[in-house]
């Protein structure tokens, strides 16, 4: 699952049913929604890296782990960022990334103008991108 491409995983994890995203995102954001939105630092504090590294052999080893009560909260968020900055070829391309980013200063110079430019780059990612920047986002 960590380093390798998303469309990849996305093909591998089909067999365990039907996912927007991959199985890893979703048990991650499920478990940082119910325990962790009034917790202080969640992207910035890190995790225990010795249970980070756990939950990821065994998320590589193709199990679906679990995350009960007692996980803290920032080891669950540390490993959600690994995933993200292991992806070979990050959640926005690296060929649409200039794009976003005159995007992002339209919108800020003239937010008219700019949201058509988002909706059409938006329209351009992978399906399987666009899947989880919105999932990510939401």
């Amino acid at each position: 699952v960590f380093g390798q491409q998303l469309e990849d995983t996305m093909v591998y994890e089909q067999r365990f049913g039907q996912h927007q995203v991959p199985i890893l995102v979703e048990k991650c954001a499920e478990f940082i929604r119910k325990n962790g939105l009034n917790e202080e630092g969640i992207f910035r504090l890190p995790g225990q890296d010795n249970l980070v590294k756990k939950l990821r052999d065994a998320f590589d080893a193709g199990e679906r782990p679990s995350f009960d009560q007692d996980t803290d909260v920032h080891t669950v968020a540390s490993l959600f960022k690994l995933y993200l900055r292991e992806l070979p070829q990050p959640v926005i391309p690296w060929t649409q990334y200039e794009d976003f980013l005159l995007c992002g200063q339209l919108l800020t110079s003239d937010e008219d103008k700019g949201h058509p430019q988002l909706v059409k780059q938006l329209a351009r990612l992978p399906q399987d991108n666009y899947n989880l920047l919105s999932y990510i986002c939401r």
